[in-house]
């Protein structure tokens, strides 16, 4: 049965898919709702609705107020600035939007941050004081969680890690700029790094019929191939770690947290995926051994993450009002 009270309404718009998740007044969750995220800002705004539609006629309670996680910098008013796999949110007013559709309080938030309260609430980071989530997906962003609190910056954007250069005049970046780590390292990178190793010949044959078709190896089609210990895909996957733990150390480096939570949808991996970047980053440490070993840690919500924050700091923020 479910518990007495509103639910808390959750959503995570990325590059790629549109997620929706009701938080119960006991902190429970149901299930995820997903659906594709095209790059229009009215069609976004449907999925909203919606997935809205969804989560209350599944959940059978009133919608209380909504969070809203986005990819891409958000200011304190909820005006999505700009987000670079989203061309659509320029200067969009998506507060003003979603509150005019579903008339209740709505928080927008970075999806990384979102997700970081997530796990430090709730999730893997929940003992740790001082932690950072970085979220693997069509892009990379971090969540910054320090003194336990969240740390946003004096304009609300911090922690857009995934735009610190790596390889100087490297790849290009839809941000406009070059050598984005979360070109080398995002969840859409590792297919990219396939092709690469493939054209270089570094790599044999993928076992599958996209790479028989002569078609594009994709993030997906890699990671399947490592859940079933794939040689040629593991391969891809130490050269991914590589370039994973080359921006970890730099942020540990800087701001030393007691965690670091990996998210984003190739945390599916698990263990596969875990123990090759702490080697990498293990290797790519000198003081390495000054650290925990279990340092580097995968989040406890997958890509559920970002949705679940977005609830969590919706209902607060209402608590906080009707104090």
């Amino acid at each position: 049965m479910n518990p007495k009270g509103p639910i808390s309404l959750g959503f995570d718009i990325g590059g790629t898919n549109i997620r929706g998740v009701g938080l119960r007044p006991d902190l429970s969750f149901g299930g995820v709702i997903s659906q594709p995220c095209e790059d229009d800002h009215e069609k976004i705004i449907e999925s909203l609705i919606d997935i809205a539609a969804q989560i209350q006629e599944s959940e059978r309670l009133e919608i209380g107020c909504v969070g809203i996680g986005v990819a891409g910098f958000i200011d304190r008013s909820g005006v999505v600035r700009t987000s670079p796999n989203l061309s659509t949110f320029k200067n969009f007013p998506l507060l003003e939007k979603v509150s005019c559709e579903l008339d209740v309080p709505v928080l927008i938030e970075n999806d990384a941050t979102s997700a970081t309260w997530a796990e430090v609430q709730l999730g893997v980071a929940r003992e740790s004081e001082n932690a950072i989530m970085v979220c693997l997906g069509t892009g990379i962003g971090a969540g910054l969680y320090f003194n336990s609190e969240l740390l946003r910056g004096a304009s609300g954007f911090a922690g857009e890690v995934g735009h610190m250069t790596i390889v100087p005049d490297g790849l290009p970046c839809p941000c406009g700029r070059s050598g984005c780590w979360e070109r080398y390292a995002s969840g859409s990178a590792l297919g990219d790094i396939a092709e690469k190793l493939r054209s270089d010949g570094r790599i044999g044959h993928l076992n599958g019929d996209e790479f028989e078709a002569g078609r594009p190896v994709s993030s997906e089609r890699v990671a399947q191939l490592v859940l079933k210990n794939d040689g040629e895909a593991m391969k891809v996957l130490e050269h991914f770690s590589d370039w994973l733990a080359m921006g970890l150390v730099n942020l540990v480096n800087i701001l030393d947290p007691q965690s670091v939570v990996l998210g984003g949808g190739i945390t599916q991996l698990g263990e596969h995926l875990l123990d090759p970047v702490r080697k990498s980053f293990g290797r790519l440490t000198p003081e390495h051994s000054l650290r925990s070993q279990d340092l580097i840690v995968l989040a406890e919500f997958g890509n559920k993450a970002g949705a679940i924050g977005a609830a969590l700091l919706a209902k607060q923020n209402l608590l906080a009002q009707k104090r």
